[in-house]
């Protein structure tokens, strides 16, 4: 081979190397921006899908502000969530699953206070803590890791102590209880109960339900025997619609009926003999609500619907000033480990001004105080419906 070929070759030997090279550096993949990766547990499907598509939406909206803001210890925040389909026992397997697989060292949610209670002794034992922004239920505050289970909702005791003072100022004097059998039913149940008794108002009929049962004409049929002055109805929008429909056909819709928040959001297309029932009986419903002129409240709204160009629901404030709580927590924290952060949450959840309003953790992880908002669902035309908040009530 003469030196020419032989230089030719090696030249093209060169050039063949020099394109591998870069083409293997090109498609190499890119370092990933440093990242802390926090956990969400919400209700994507089941009886709650449709508060749990608006709730995550609120958290996606802190998450994206707080990224825009700097991020927290100089990292992106970034949020996964797992689907809880509204079942306790598929929410402590996704809780398994961020601690064990994803390594998340602080869980946003459950939402569910039945979700929370089958998490907490996992929650303690892994030194993960988790901050609900919906769990209501008060048996949460009696368990012996209740520390690890912080709420930016109130508790019952809470909201049942609104419900309880409604009947009591319009003078009723009996009333039946109708509630799904679970630990947010029976929690509102208990301390409805205790108070009205106390104020001497009669319980004429006290009832659990299975919340998948296929109808409640049994239950609704007892209600119509003991003739109560009021009604007060807890569940999920999946089992309240079977119950409304079912009081229809009884013919309780003349009886005033006091509902819980786990009503609030029950959307008229996919119930609309509920929706129907709801807006034509003497039917009111009470949800935790910041006062509307809030500026933290303004300033959140007119976000969210920039976002994601619909309003916010029930707790979408409050998983918004869960995130952002949890950011602070971790910041204030300056390290990303999960115990380090659970002291840190008591740290900053001491008159945190929010969009739900202001936010201090008791030593159990409870909100000590919130705004109500009693509602009604109005039909604003022929199968339109809208929710109104009359009054508002902090307690």
């Amino acid at each position: 081979m003469s030196k020419r070929k032989i230089i030719t070759v090696v030249a093209a030997v060169v050039v063949v190397v020099v394109v591998v090279l870069v083409l293997v550096f090109a498609l190499r993949p890119t370092e990933e921006e440093p990242q802390i990766e926090i956990g969400g547990i919400l209700c994507m499907t089941g009886a709650l899908s449709a508060m749990g598509d608006l709730i995550s939406q609120g958290a996606y909206l802190a998450v994206e502000e707080i990224n825009a803001d700097g991020g927290v210890l100089g990292k992106n925040l970034t949020l996964t969530i797992e689907d809880s389909a509204t079942n306790d026992a598929t929410a402590f397997e996704a809780y398994k699953k961020l601690v064990e697989v994803d390594g998340v060292q602080v869980i946003v949610g459950p939402m569910i206070s039945g979700a929370v209670m089958s998490s907490g002794a996992y929650a303690e034992l892994n030194e993960v803590a988790m901050v609900s922004p919906s769990a209501t239920s008060p048996f949460i505050t009696n368990t012996t890791w209740t520390q690890w289970a912080l709420r930016t909702c109130t508790t019952d005791y809470l909201q049942g102590g609104v419900i309880a003072n409604i009947i009591i100022d319009e003078g009723y004097n009996t009333t039946a209880i109708m509630v799904q059998d679970t630990p947010y039913g029976i929690g509102i149940e208990l301390v409805v109960t205790d108070l009205l008794e106390d104020a001497g108002v009669e319980i004429v009929a006290s009832i659990r339900y299975d919340e998948e049962a296929l109808d409640y004409l049994t239950e609704l049929g007892l209600i119509v025997a003991a003739n109560p002055d009021v009604i007060v109805q807890v569940g999920y929008h999946t089992d309240s619609a079977k119950v409304y429909v079912g009081a229809d056909s009884l013919g309780l819709n003349a009886t005033p009926w006091l509902v819980a928040e786990g009503v609030y959001g029950l959307l008229a297309s996919e119930y609309p003999a509920a929706a129907a029932f709801m807006a034509e009986a003497d039917l009111l419903g009470c949800t935790l609500a910041p006062d509307p002129e809030l500026a933290a409240y303004v300033a959140f709204v007119a976000a969210y619907e920039a976002r994601w160009g619909e309003s916010p629901g029930v707790y979408c404030d409050t998983i918004y000033d869960a995130v952002n709580l949890i950011a602070l927590a971790i910041e204030d924290a300056g390290v990303y480990d999960g115990a380090a952060i659970q002291d840190s949450l008591y740290d900053v959840g001491v008159d945190y001004s929010g969009a739900s309003g202001t936010t201090t953790w008791d030593a159990n992880g409870d909100r000590v105080s919130a705004t109500y908002g009693i509602w009604e669902l109005v039909e604003t035309a022929p199968e339109v419906y809208e929710y109104v908040i009359l009054e508002y009530i902090p307690f």
